[in-house]
């Protein structure tokens, strides 16, 4: 919350004070704590029932009191929010294409004294997803070497990753230590994020593993010299026979 928006929600709340009149009417909101859950990119309904309220007003506010409807009236610039209205004791907040920031606690209050207040705490679930940005990218490599490959995943739950290869599991995380790969070590690799909240996220990862050429020319050579070792001992005991 920036330097601005504190002192506004500090004025929102003192109209709300100042505005809370003796419930002698019969005026019914009824005192609650709701837990809730949506899926990013859904939508869901906080509810809350208010009867018989005739002249008073309901106010809707998120976490530290920031306002999203005073006195019947939207205060912020976005449309996902909106009142229910089905009838006149309805005042349940719609929210459209839920964002993780939408996460948080909500409260229903009506401006009767003593205040009635029904607080709401909302959980966005999010699907597994793979930053293939960040993540590992196809490789070449020599044989000898060690090769660290890493899957930036994100999800509410938080996902659980593992590495998959030939279609068997290779190991469960979000890093994949390879050591002194050989040839054998190359193909593709699978990074998967599953947290029972939609479809699981895949990320192949080519790995292709090269023969050291130095190392293959130096093996090479030892041969060479070996072989010419021994035609020349041959050699030496065919003359002197």
């Amino acid at each position: 919350m920036d330097a601005f928006t504190k002192p506004f929600v500090c004025v929102i709340w003192i109209i709300v004070t100042v505005c809370f009149e003796n419930n002698s009417k019969g005026q019914e909101l009824t005192n609650s704590t709701e837990s809730l859950t949506a899926t990013e990119g859904g939508s869901i309904t906080l509810p809350c029932t208010a009867h018989n309220i005739s002249d008073k007003k309901v106010f809707w506010f998120q976490n530290e009191g920031y306002p999203i409807f005073v006195l019947n009236e939207s205060q912020i610039a976005d449309d996902r929010f909106e009142l229910g209205r089905s009838n006149d004791d309805d005042w349940g907040l719609q929210i459209q294409d839920v964002t993780e920031w939408d996460a948080g606690t909500y409260r229903c209050l009506l401006n009767t004294k003593p205040v009635q207040m029904k607080t709401l705490h909302l959980t966005v679930l999010i699907p597994a997803k793979i930053n293939k940005t960040v993540s590992s990218t196809n490789m070449n490599v020599f044989e000898g070497e060690d090769v660290e490959l890493y899957c930036e995943v994100r999800g509410n739950p938080e996902p659980l990753v593992r590495w998959i290869r030939n279609g068997e599991s290779v190991v469960v995380g979000k890093n994949l230590s390879l050591h002194d790969v050989t040839c054998e070590s190359s193909g593709t690799y699978t990074c998967t994020a599953s947290n029972n909240v939609g479809k699981a996220a895949y990320h192949d990862i080519q790995v292709a593993v090269c023969t050291n050429a130095a190392e293959e020319t130096h093996h090479r050579n030892e041969g060479f010299a070996f072989i010419l070792f021994f035609w020349c001992i041959k050699v030496i005991f065919i003359s002197s026979a």
